[in-house]
């Protein structure tokens, strides 16, 4: 090949390259996922809620998640990080967002968490289905694979068997994505700290930072 032709690919190569990093930069600078957006309507915490941490806490972060969701489990470190450092000033409530559309066991991860908070166990189940997410992400039936992780829990597993399949379980999932919906959420992992939904933070340092500038308003 010519040297003119090899400085003409090379030309080409620069400007494609610089054209990707364009997009990328167009879009992680929209407005609507960068800027703060207070969420109307939220839906107030209640008992049917899976919450973690004390009613009185100075802030609540809200997650809305789907188990088989890579990013969410990158955040999972993160947020169970600030549950034990700030303690009682922070409380974490997990709502199900399953992207049943592009994750194949979405659905059956959330019934299997569902199932084990039936038995009061939810955020055991939670933290074993993220720690463990590239064992079962990719199964065709994970439905073992969640069975072993209730026995791990001590958990009735037969009892755990009928709760994950049963209707009101997914009904229960359906509404909750269904709300979120509402609330205008699209994606995963999607965090409200006292009702404001925030851009995902870059890292831990910089979502403890959040979390403390809204402690110290109050």
């Amino acid at each position: 090949m010519k040297i003119k032709e090899i400085g003409i690919w090379i030309g080409v190569i620069v400007v494609l390259i610089a054209g990707v990093w364009g997009l990328i930069a167009a879009v992680n600078s929209s407005p609507s996922k960068t800027a703060p957006i207070k969420v109307q309507n939220l839906p107030a915490v209640s008992k049917d809620d899976f919450v973690k941490g004390d009613e009185s806490a100075k802030v609540t972060l809200i997650e809305y998640a789907d188990f088989q969701c890579p990013a969410c489990a990158s955040y999972f470190p993160f947020v169970k990080m600030l549950s034990l450092e700030f303690n009682k000033d922070l409380r974490i409530v997990y709502r199900f967002f399953p992207l049943t559309t592009i994750h194949k066991n979405a659905m059956i991860s959330a019934q299997a968490a569902y199932a084990a908070g039936k038995q009061n166990r939810f955020w055991e189940m939670h933290d074993k289905l993220f720690e463990n997410q590239n064992d079962w992400a990719n199964l065709s039936d994970p439905k073992e694979t969640f069975l072993g992780f209730a026995k791990d829990l001590d958990l009735d597993l037969a009892k755990f068997k009928t709760d994950a399949t049963s209707p009101s379980t997914e009904n229960f999932i359906k509404e909750s994505a269904a709300k979120a919906k509402a609330l205008g959420v699209n994606s995963t992992p999607t965090f409200i700290v006292n009702g404001i939904r925030i851009q995902n933070p870059s890292g831990y340092e910089a979502f403890k930072k959040i979390i403390q500038d809204e402690i110290n308003k109050k």
